[in-house]
């Protein structure tokens, strides 16, 4: 039976999930998770899509993107080809590096939009990597808690606005009350 087409249009975001093989590591060392942002950086100025939030955890990718000229189904085909050739090749192995096909979920509204944001953000978190998100450093959660220009946010990878627009000033301040409440609620 043929794979169901993914759903595509200009302008539709998603949250994506991808692991590794048998659930292996994916990022062995900083290097890695290096390389897997110089690509998305260099996939994001050809294919042109925004990405409000990352995660890269050593087994586990979770992307919040926004496409706009490429289909999701290119520019992540093209992402995850590159890295487990170029993981592959420093690592002299062999073979699949990611498990299956990536899941992706087409975001519905504002309100999933942030509740996507919020659990990609946590993940570190929640799967105890850190006791601290300012001390992950393989996740856009230290972008946004730090103070970025009021006016308008700034950043090579990350478009910063959609998610901090809804926040008074100091918005980095405010979208870790958001957070935080969030997770809170979540323990509870």
């Amino acid at each position: 039976m043929p794979r169901q087409e993914r759903i595509w249009f200009p302008g539709l975001t998603y949250r994506i999930e991808a692991k590794g093989i048998r659930n292996s590591q994916l990022f062995y060392d900083e290097k890695d998770y290096s390389h897997y942002i110089y690509l998305l950086t260099k996939i994001k100025a050809d294919c042109g899509f925004d990405l409000h939030a990352y995660c890269l955890l050593p087994n586990k990718i979770d992307l919040l993107i926004e496409t706009f000229k490429t289909d999701l189904s290119t520019l992540m085909h093209r992402l995850q080809t590159n890295y487990a050739m170029y993981f592959n090749r420093r690592h002299q192995l062999h073979g699949h590096v990611f498990q299956g096909r990536y899941l992706s979920e087409p975001i519905k509204d504002e309100t999933h939009f942030f509740e996507s944001s919020q659990y990609i953000h946590l993940t570190p978190l929640r799967e105890k990597n850190v006791n601290r998100l300012l001390h992950y450093r393989w996740s856009s959660a230290r972008d946004y808690l730090s103070p970025q220009p009021e006016e308008e946010p700034l950043h090579p990878l990350l478009t910063l606005d959609r998610t901090l627009q809804l926040f008074p000033s100091p918005k980095h301040q405010h979208f870790e009350e958001f957070l935080f409440n969030f997770m809170r609620e979540e323990i509870l």
